[in-house]
This record gives structure tokens, sequence and C-alpha cells, in this order.
């Protein structure tokens, strides 16, 4: 990876920003995003997408992170519903690295130590919405190279 910098919110954003991979390490849990890598705020003050990048959430606890699916069901063109479920870590990991889920953040939010990520999930029988609260020592971004060929607006 050719950056590195520790906790960089509002100059790396994850809006849109797929989530290729989990995995944990250690005491930490790796963020692998796709080739799209994240967007982040250059010296110019535009920002810019890079390449692969990924964030190493640094001392987060399983057991604190929280994730629920919320999932709209159709009655009929004006009558639906919304049902709200806890989504297990484990499920969560294995749906995401198994490719059944894809994955691509909506909105962050952040407070002292606390995250929490507004995702869209997409798998074959259609879209839902998941949120993720996770607690955290660091989050560590690291990226690859940032591409000026490709600005955000």
């Amino acid at each position: 990876m050719e950056g590195r910098g520790y906790n960089l919110y509002p100059d790396i954003i994850l809006s849109d920003c797929p989530i290729a991979e989990i995995q944990r390490k250690d005491n930490n849990l790796v963020l692998i995003f796709s080739n799209y890598g994240f967007i982040k705020k250059e010296t110019d003050n535009k920002y810019y997408r890079t390449e692969g990048a990924q964030i190493i959430v640094e001392g987060y606890d399983s057991e604190e992170l929280i994730a629920k699916e919320k999932r709209t069901h159709r009655l009929s063109e004006e009558l639906y519903f919304d049902s709200m479920f806890d989504v297990a870590f484990e499920i969560l990991l294995e749906n995401v690295n198994s490719g059944k889920w894809k994955l691509e953040i909506v909105e962050e939010f952040y407070a002292v130590g606390e995250a929490i990520y507004i995702c869209r999930a997409r798998e074959e029988e259609g879209a839902f919405w998941l949120y993720i609260k996770i607690r955290y020592k660091n989050l560590i971004y690291s990226w690859n190279k940032v591409r000026y060929d490709w600005p955000v607006n």
C-alpha cells in the first residue's frame, strides 16, 4: 500500500465504496475494499478515488459489533412493511466473504471510538439495508495509488 494514516475521516470518505472482504487478524478487523478503493481528499481540497484500499479496525470487540438487516416486504404497490433482524458476526463474515452479499457503504457516522456504517447489501433475491455499529481503538487507513483521473464531485 502506498499511503497510510490513522482516524482520517473526513479526509477519507467511504460513501459509495464496496467492501470486497472482511478478515479477522488477532484483535483487528480488516475491511478490504474493491479495486475502486475509497475516496480521499488531496492537497487541492478535491476528492479522488484510490485504487485498492483497506481499513484495519484496531482493537475491535466482536461481542460489541452489532449488525442488523432491514428488509422491506411489499404486499402490494401501496402496502408494505419493514422487518429488522440481528445478524450474527459469523454470518456477516461468511456472506460477505463468499460473495453472497455485495456490500457497499452508503453513509458513515463516527463518535469517539465508535463507527456506524449504513450499507446497501445486494444478493440474488434483491437488496436490503445493513446497519453495522462497531467499537474500536483506531481506524488505520491504507490505500494504493490515488487516481487523479477518478475525481469525485
